[in-house]
Formats: C-alpha cells, sequence, structure tokens
C-alpha cells in the first residue's frame, strides 16, 4: 500500500529537496568565473605561453585579438546567465512545495519573458515578487521611534530597483549577443577578418566590442524588442539582391556593442546580491511557523558577500 501523498507531506518533502539542492550549490561561481576571465584576459600571453605557444607570434596577435574576443564574448554569456539564475528563481520559488517540480526545470522563453515584463519602477509589484513586506517610502511617520530602520528599509529597497533596472536593462541589451554565442557561434571573433599585429596594442585589454551576425528581418527585430539596426558587407553578388534577400530571412547582417569586463563584474555581482538574498528568505520562509510573533528577512546591501536583516511583527 503506497503512502498517501499529503499536502503537508509534500510541502515537507518540497523543504528537504530545496535544502538538497542549496546544500550542492556555490553561487559564486558566475562571480568567479567572469573575474577569472578578466585575469586571463590581463594575462593572457604568460597564460597561453604553453598552452597555444604556436598563437604567440610577431605577425599575427591571435591571443590578444581573437582569444581575447571570445573571451569578452564569453564573460557576457555568464552575467546574461547570472541574471537569468536570479529571475528564474524569483519566478519559480513561490510554491516550496513544488520546489523540484518548478525550480529545476528550466524554461528558457518564459524567464526572457517575466525579465522583459518585469516592472521595476513599481516597488510594491517587485517586493510583491521577492515575498517582502511593502511599505511607503515617503511615510517615514509611520515607523516611529524606529527611523534607524525605516532609513535602512529604505536604503534597500531602492538598491534592489536600482539593480533590477539595471540588470534588465543589459539583459536586454546583450540578448542577441548572447543567444547567437551560446547556440550556433554566430558571432566574430576576427572583427571583418582583420588579423592584427603585436604592434598594434589596445589602450585597455578590458573593453572591446562584440560583433554578432544574425538574418532577422527588420520585423522580427521590432517584434523582439531589438532596435532594427542593421549592418552587412556589400558584395557585388549581394548588393543587387539585398531586399530580396532580407525579405526571405537570408541577408547576413551584423550589430556590434561595446562591452567592458569591469562593467561585466559589477552585473554579475549585482545578480548574485539579489539571488542570495531570495535564497535566504526562501530559507527563512520556509521555516514560519503559527507562533512567530516577529519575522525576520534579509534585504540587500552594496557589498555582495553580506546582507541585512529586518525584523516586522506580525500581525
Amino acid at each position: 500500500m503506497s503512502n498517501v501523498l499529503t499536502d503537508e507531506a509534500r510541502y515537507k518533502a518540497g523543504k528537504s529537496q530545496m535544502g538538497t539542492f542549496l546544500s550542492n550549490q556555490y553561487l559564486m561561481w558566475r562571480i568567479v568565473l567572469v573575474k577569472s576571465i578578466r585575469k586571463i584576459i590581463l594575462t593572457a600571453d604568460e597564460f597561453y605561453t604553453d598552452i597555444l605557444p604556436e598563437e604567440i607570434t610577431q605577425d599575427e596577435d591571435v591571443v590578444n585579438n581573437e582569444i581575447r574576443n571570445g573571451w569578452l564574448y564569453e564573460a557576457m554569456a555568464q552575467s546574461e546567465q547570472a541574471i537569468e539564475d536570479l529571475f528564474s528563481l524569483l519566478k519559480n520559488s513561490t510554491d516550496i512545495a513544488y520546489f523540484a517540480k518548478n525550480v529545476v526545470n528550466y524554461r528558457a522563453t518564459e524567464v526572457k519573458n517575466y525579465i522583459w515584463n518585469f516592472k521595476y519602477d513599481d516597488i510594491e509589484y517587485f517586493m510583491e515578487q521577492f515575498k517582502l513586506p511593502f511599505f511607503d517610502l515617503d511615510d517615514a511617520e509611520a515607523w516611529g521611534e524606529h527611523q534607524d530602520v525605516f532609513e535602512e528599509y529604505k536604503k534597500s529597497v531602492l538598491l534592489m530597483q536600482d539593480y533590477l533596472k539595471r540588470l534588465i536593462q543589459y539583459h536586454k541589451l546583450y540578448y542577441l549577443d548572447y543567444c547567437q554565442y551560446k547556440h550556433g557561434m554566430a558571432v566574430a571573433l576576427k572583427p571583418f577578418g582583420k588579423a592584427h599585429t603585436a604592434e598594434e596594442k589596445r589602450e585597455s585589454l578590458l573593453e572591446g566590442a562584440l560583433m554578432t551576425f544574425d538574418n532577422y528581418s527588420i520585423g522580427k527585430r521590432m517584434k523582439n524588442g531589438t532596435p532594427p539596426l542593421l549592418a552587412f558587407t556589400l558584395t557585388p553578388e549581394v548588393q543587387p539582391f539585398i531586399r530580396s534577400l532580407h525579405d526571405e530571412q537570408n541577408l547576413l547582417h551584423y550589430t556590434t556593442h561595446l562591452i567592458n569586463v569591469d562593467e561585466v563584474v559589477k552585473i554579475t555581482e549585482m545578480a548574485y546580491t539579489l539571488e542570495s538574498v531570495v535564497w535566504e528568505n526562501l530559507l527563512k520562509r520556509s521555516n514560519i511557523t503559527n507562533e512567530d510573533t516577529i519575522h525576520e528577512w534579509a534585504f540587500p546591501l552594496e557589498n555582495y558577500r553580506r546582507h541585512i536583516v529586518i525584523g516586522f511583527p506580525v500581525e
């Protein structure tokens, strides 16, 4: 005779599985990875001496160009995934009883739509998404003698809003680059087919441009939220048929986006900051009892390694 899976039993199982899942995670991995990429880029000549000695020549500096461009894409992709880690968890972890069913399976399109439609300008909305108490930030008097707590609450909520805005804008800006790099390597690691010599040193190895190929029509780009800025290489074989090739989505064109690895690191830290708060509050929520008189919740700080805890009386 099989056991009956009651709502209470399912919740306990979900809580247990959530604990198992989290205990096996290393949430800082993407931060470590993008910082490792930054270090590799800055020390590339030494790093690749033994790995790819044949690539280190005076005639063509592949290490600080093609390989570096590949690392710029990989850093960008990791930061995009860090953002998706956050919003996927935020969207799918509301019901602890179904943690394994909802959180472990990743639904790319649903997560992308959730990110792009997320209302970061509506504080009450995003506080509900984070399952955190919402209070009017202009009503300090309601906090009475606890003005110091109110100031910490307000500062943290506004930090959340700033981070959410920047993360969403960043995700939209680099989303096409991310998808084209991740699926099919439709990116230019040697832009315009131009080789560079070792004498052609860049002002900053941590800044560059992502040159990404696609074949989307203007209409499809607008539908996907991507500005219809098309650039393409005109050859005698292509030029007479640009419109026809475009209309049948058979025209190769590209976009370029500037990127800075230091910004990538900061974005990844922001995503981790909010994700770690979501996890901390999931654990707190799973331990709530009917006897509680105060519920304590974690709120983010600028230092991504720390958070602040604020207690709220249970009404």
